[in-house]
C-alpha cells in the first residue's frame, strides 16, 4: 500500500458492466473510478472544483496497474496530494480491493483563470488545504 495515513478514504461502488471479457474492471472504467474518487475527495482537498474566477483542470494522468481489479460490490480508494507546485498540484490515488493495492495513479491538476483560460498561481488558502493531505 502506498497511501499515507492522511489520505482521504472513498468507497466506490462497481457495476456489473464495469468488467471486460477477462473479468477485470475495464481500464477505461478504472480512469472513471479514479476521477470519481478525486472529485469526491475535492471537497476536502481543495474546496470547490470551480468558481466564477478559477477552475482546476487535469493536465496529465498516469495509471499503473499493480494487480487485477475484479468485479465486487465496492472497492476502496485512497486520495492524497503528492506534489504542490506554483500553478499546479498532483493528486495521488490508490484503488484497493480485499487489502491489495491494485491501481496507483497520479493526476496533475492546473489552476486556471476561467476568463483568460490561462494558469494562475495557487492561492495561499488552497496551498494550506493541499498541505493537510500532502505526502510524497
Amino acid at each position: 500500500m502506498r497511501a499515507p495515513d492522511n489520505a482521504i478514504p472513498i468507497t466506490l461502488a462497481l457495476r456489473w458492466s464495469d468488467q471486460d471479457a477477462n473479468a477485470h474492471v475495464n481500464n477505461a472504467t478504472v480512469v472513471t473510478l479514479l476521477e470519481e474518487a478525486r472529485v469526491r475527495a475535492a471537497a476536502t482537498l481543495t474546496g470547490p472544483v470551480a468558481t466564477d474566477s478559477y477552475a482546476h483542470v487535469v493536465r496529465s494522468l498516469e495509471v499503473q496497474y499493480d494487480a487485477e481489479l475484479t468485479y465486487a460490490d465496492s472497492i476502496e480508494a485512497r486520495v492524497w496530494i503528492s506534489r504542490i507546485g506554483t500553478t499546479s498540484y498532483q493528486v495521488a490515488h490508490e484503488l484497493i480491493q480485499d487489502g491489495t493495492s491494485c491501481v496507483f495513479a497520479t493526476a496533475t491538476l492546473v489552476l486556471i483563470d476561467v476568463s483568460a483560460r490561462r494558469p494562475i498561481a495557487l492561492p495561499d488558502d488552497l496551498r494550506d488545504r493541499l498541505r493537510t493531505h500532502f505526502s510524497e
